[in-house]
């Protein structure tokens, strides 16, 4: 068949689909779910963490929900289940609008744990995996710049929908929303592997090349590494950015307080979401061109900027706003770049995967307990700046800390004793 008869790949239709799993959930129910916060505490009579720890719960129950996704994938049909995912997704942030007790919020809290265990964390790696045996890294990398393209797009109109029709008909029209972005893919275009099309990955005959050629994996093994120091260390260091991570839940809440409208704080939530989507890139590209040491500094650097132009923009004035959502983006795309790389800069890639899962699920967890305790600090002093003075504190530990691994990586990389807790 010549090129000009040639059809696209359905590899690339699983693609489009992944970016629109992410853009309808993460760009909608997480990016959008800061902009409530304010008008929901005060309309229920309630402090800010109240309504906070449904997101506590959300991340605590993907934190336990995400080992066994894996087993149930192998059990139920993927379409089915994502289907299953998405529409309860919209229906349980739709529903929100609706909710006359705090004890509503959290049952759907929990709902959408369960949910985006499988929407969000476990089926996009997999299915992408799965379907692309070549460029598998940029289709994923592609598809998770679109959590940031939503929200940049949603943050925007869910704050002019908060200010002309109320926060209740909000919840409901968005969650309607993630049902159309979602529901079509799920249902007609996903698939969990080529199988189920009769067909092979893209790129598989290249796979299959390669692999004639492939030599044992060096590094350290899960066994040895979860005995090191390093484990424990990088572990500390993913929660800290975790951590971080939760100061987008709150940036809306802090502007909110300090007298800005919901359309201006939507604005500047759209100012994260494009930082954090163009620092996905940045990072990438760095961590190739500077390596990972100076990428961490300045990955974190950036993020620690925008906490100090967020702070002190009363004072600053002018677009230090703007700039500072804008590398408070870059910041927060760390959370989720930062960690592979390290992983892989100090253990190797023997037992990469397993070690991986490992260390995020203290990012999960971080984000579940960052939340409600940011919440609590707010209500407690009645302002962000301790939270923000507290974050900006974990940055500069997180530096130090990833400084101080990585001048230890020559050992840890190759050498299967690495600093042992209880070698054998």
């Amino acid at each position: 068949m010549s090129k000009k008869g040639k059809k696209l790949h359905y590899a690339w239709w699983i693609a489009v689909a992944c970016c629109a799993i992410y853009a309808g959930s993460v760009g909608i129910v997480v990016a959008c779910a800061g902009l409530f916060y304010k008008h929901v505490s005060t309309e229920l009579g309630v402090g800010t963490a109240d309504i906070v720890f449904y997101t506590t719960l959300m991340y605590f129950v993907i934190t336990i929900t995400l080992p066994f996704a894996g087993k149930v994938f192998e059990k139920i049909n993927m379409r089915v289940l994502l289907s299953v995912a998405a529409l309860t997704d919209a229906l349980a942030f739709g529903l929100m609008g609706t909710y006359t007790s705090v004890y509503q919020f959290y049952v759907s809290g929990v709902v959408l744990g369960i949910a985006n265990s499988f929407l969000i964390y476990a089926a996009v790696p997999l299915i992408i995996n799965n379907w692309f045996k070549v460029k598998m890294g940029t289709v994923l990398g592609l598809s998770m710049t679109f959590m940031g393209i939503g929200g940049a797009i949603s943050a925007p109109f869910a704050g002019y929908l908060i200010e002309t029709i109320g926060w209740r008909p909000s919840y409901m029209v968005l969650g309607a929303i993630v049902a159309v972005i979602t529901l079509p893919f799920t249902i007609f275009v996903i698939r969990k592997d080529p199988k189920e099309k009769n067909m092979t990955a893209y790129g598989a005959e290249f796979a299959e090349e390669a692999s004639k050629n492939v030599v044992e994996e060096t590094g350290t093994s899960f066994k040895q590494a979860i005995k090191s120091v390093p484990f424990y260390a990088l572990f500390i260091f993913t929660g800290f950015l975790g951590l971080v991570v939760t100061v987008n839940f709150h940036i809306p809440n802090h502007l909110l307080s300090e007298g800005f409208s919901t359309s201006y704080a939507a604005s500047v939530v759209t100012c994260v979401m494009i930082g954090q989507t163009s620092g996905k890139f940045l990072i990438g590209w760095l961590n190739d061109k500077i390596g990972i040491k100076f990428t961490n500094l300045i990955g974190i650097g950036s993020g620690m900027t925008g906490i100090l132009f967020i702070l002190f923009s009363g004072t600053l004035g002018g677009a230090s706003i703007y700039i500072g959502g804008l590398l408070f983006g870059i910041g927060y795309s760390c959370s989720t770049l930062l960690p592979p790389f390290m992983i892989k800069n100090i253990f190797g890639n023997r037992d990469y995967a397993s070690i991986l899962s490992m260390i995020m699920s203290a990012s999960t967890l971080a984000i579940a307990l960052g939340t409600t305790i940011f919440g609590f600090a707010y209500d407690i002093t009645g302002s962000y700046y301790v939270v923000f003075l507290v974050v900006l504190s974990i940055q500069v530990l997180s530096i130090l800390i990833g400084f101080m691994l990585l001048r230890r990586k020559t050992a840890a990389a190759n050498n299967e004793t690495i600093l042992a807790v209880n070698e054998n």
